[in-house]
């Protein structure tokens, strides 16, 4: 049995230098070439050059493009925009891309750092590049006139894991500094926070400071798309990291699975209602297209797959390039074990893979390396292509490299603090997690166990009473248990043991506290 000074401890441990203010943060210039860059970018100004920001397709790449467009546009600068076409285009500066780009000087934000062949290039043609990226770099770099990337090995800025908005949040905040010019970064934290939260980093240190002041700036913040998005999918409550987690970054990401992702990029960056308004009911239809296509490759898997090997790795001429990596999530959370999957086109494979406990998806894929045409990635996902002919070794390649995990490695780091006392679910419990809170990647909300409650209430809830709520009673105490899983209805009487996690809400004034609950025990 645990109590309120059990849980604070456990949750301080994943703060072990308190909470960093944005006063203190590290200042840009402690990026790596951050300096350099910025100097290269006056001197573009300056001169008149053209600038070409290349971004990628994701909520980050894309949060990073309307970043970048948003500060040079409150400097009078025109800059060109390009967000590669995922199925055009493919991942990033590719060549085939470059032959689009006429300008002075590159900048890509959230890709680049493996873009060795069109570094090459763009140094042929006289065209200096600048790469911000945030993705593990390779043994060599590629040519660049300067490299932005906090995981380059002689980095110094101290916080490694942040997303390619945070970079060129970053960058550009250095930029601002030698121009000497009135501009507030703070107008952007909303955005890096968003794509903090899409792109799963792990929400301590820099980031939670980023989040928990984004999300604060989200609903202050007058930017059009920000309007629209509140009313249509918040009404007046309190923004959460969740929110952002499973109702925006779901539909920003959807153009660039489904169609182009310049229609997010465009209703971020819209100081037109009416055209924003427009681009969100774009957005939110490839949404909905998104979330059939999912469903439908997802249960074809679930049906047909064989679950017998360390890590799942299937290919499918009928699967959606746009939606596997959701559907390897989807996977890895079902089977729990690291899923790779590919989409066919012609005689190529594009591959997307998620990843599991300490399962190091980078390492899996570099071990098999001589037989990509491309990849990338970080320690639990990754991005690659291969021809057709070397599936099967690549295949045998990356079941050899899981020998080196044993099956502790497949856990996830347990999240259960264990069971509270029911008498501690009260108001102080929501404002020792409230210190603590965005919730997310790294730093999970809590969950607790309730053990042999008594049902004293059972009743279906939802349009086709699909789900169910209970009242527990457990010394005393009554609890509303919310049950949103498919599971046999529970009857009055039964004594149950189970996880949940806990649920604040205010109605009509009345503060309230529900149980989540995660699974039967």
């Amino acid at each position: 049995m645990i109590d309120l000074s059990d849980v604070e401890k456990r949750l301080l441990e994943r703060f072990p230098n308190g909470f960093i203010p944005l006063s203190k943060l590290p200042p840009p210039s402690n990026l790596k070439d951050s300096t350099k860059a910025s100097k290269r970018v006056v001197q573009a100004i300056e001169r008149g050059e053209r600038i070409t920001i290349i971004g990628d397709y994701d909520v980050d790449g894309v949060i990073s493009s309307a970043i970048a467009y948003l500060f040079f546009h409150k400097l009078g600068i025109d800059v060109e925009i390009v967000i590669p076409n995922r199925f055009k285009d493919g991942y990033g500066v590719t060549p085939k891309l470059l032959e689009r780009i006429d300008c002075d000087l590159v900048i890509t934000v959230d890709n680049g750092i493996h873009a060795h062949n069109s570094a090459r290039i763009l140094k042929e043609r006289g065209i200096d590049l600048i790469i911000t990226d945030h993705h593990n770099p390779s043994d060599t770099l590629p040519e660049a006139f300067a490299i932005v990337n906090p995981k380059q090995s002689d980095c110094p800025y101290p916080y490694k894991d942040i997303c390619g908005a945070t970079v060129i949040w970053l960058l550009l905040g250095e930029l601002k500094r030698l121009l000497n010019v009135d501009i507030d970064m703070m107008e952007f934290i909303d955005l890096v926070a968003i794509a903090t939260i899409a792109d799963v980093m792990p929400i301590t240190n820099l980031n939670h400071t980023i989040v928990k002041v984004g999300l604060e700036y989200f609903s202050k913040n007058e930017r059009v798309s920000n309007q629209i998005l509140i009313q249509e999918l918040f009404s007046n409550q309190t923004i959460t990291a969740e929110d952002i987690a499973f109702q925006v970054a779901p539909r920003l990401n959807s153009s660039g699975r489904i169609d182009d992702a310049i229609h997010s990029f465009n209703f971020l960056i819209s100081d037109n209602y009416i055209e924003a308004s427009y681009l969100y009911s774009v957005i939110d239809r490839f949404n909905q297209t998104r979330k059939e296509i999912e469903k439908s490759i997802y249960q074809d898997i679930v049906d047909e797959v064989d679950n017998s090997k360390p890590i799942l790795i299937i290919r499918g001429e009928e699967f959606h390039e746009g939606v596997i990596g959701i559907v390897a999530s989807r996977l890895v959370a079902k089977f729990q074990k690291p899923v790779i999957l590919f989409s066919q086109s012609g005689e190529i494979l594009k591959g997307s893979g998620r990843s599991i406990g300490n399962i190091d998806i980078f390492y899996l894929l570099q071990s098999a390396s001589n037989l990509l045409l491309k990849w990338g990635g970080h320690k639990m996902a990754g991005g690659l292509s291969l021809h057709v002919s070397n599936f099967e070794k690549f295949r045998e390649v990356v079941y050899r490299a899981m020998e080196r995990y044993s099956p502790k490695d497949f856990l996830e780091k347990s999240n259960i603090f264990g069971e509270l006392r029911i008498d501690n679910l009260n108001f102080d419990l929501y404002r020792l997690l409230h210190r603590f809170e965005p919730f997310g990647e790294g730093n999970e909300k809590p969950i607790f166990e309730l053990r042999n409650g008594i049902v004293v209430q059972s009743q279906k809830i939802g349009k086709s009473g699909e789900y169910q709520k209970l009242v527990i009673e457990k010394e005393g105490i009554y609890v509303e248990v919310l049950i949103f899983q498919d599971m046999e209805t529970i009857p009055v009487g039964k004594s149950i043991s189970f996880l949940y996690r806990p649920h604040f809400s205010t109605f009509r004034g009345t503060f309230k506290i529900q149980a989540l609950l995660e699974e039967l025990i």
